[in-house]
């Protein structure tokens, strides 16, 4: 069994699904981006939602981010055209994604897009030229103390 450290970030996306906005996850490699998503999406599943998870580390996933054509029907052969939940983890990686990600927000899909990226300076100042206004940043840092703390006492303060 995995023990996992509650992390404050994930309160705050929670508060966000609602939001059309794309949820937007940046911080250091190995602060636990990839971590957050999953256990999100885990808890969008077990309340019946309609999730698809892409990680642009991994090949086969990255070849659906070709074109905003490509991706889309993979995103509707896997959860239709009904309102669902997009995971894309390591955007870093695709070229442009920025204007990638600009595009799909525009078409006024039916999904809500949850993507984390390493946060470098030239990342964000991409992100947000291209993404203004459609998009909420939610910066994870490595553990905070508190995060620490609660972990190692049970969380009893």
């Amino acid at each position: 069994m995995e023990i996992y450290i509650k992390r404050k970030i994930l309160e705050e996306l929670r508060k966000h699904l609602k939001k059309k906005e794309i949820s937007f996850i940046i911080g250091p490699r190995q602060a636990g981006k990839t971590t957050v998503m999953k256990m999100l999406e885990n808890e969008l599943k077990r309340k019946g939602e309609r999730t698809i998870f892409f990680n642009l580390d991994i090949e086969q996933d990255k070849e659906f981010f070709s074109s905003q054509r490509i991706l889309l029907k993979k995103i509707e052969l896997e959860i239709g055209k009904k309102k669902g939940f997009v995971f894309i983890d390591e955007i870093q990686r695709k070229e442009d994604a920025g204007i990638f990600l600009k595009g799909l927000y525009d078409m006024q899909l039916p999904y809500k897009f949850i993507v984390s990226g390493s946060g470098s300076t030239e990342l964000k100042e991409k992100l947000h030229e291209s993404l203004t206004g459609r998009k909420r940043m939610f910066e994870l840092s490595t553990l905070s103390f508190d995060e620490f703390v609660n972990f190692k006492t049970n969380y009893k303060y």
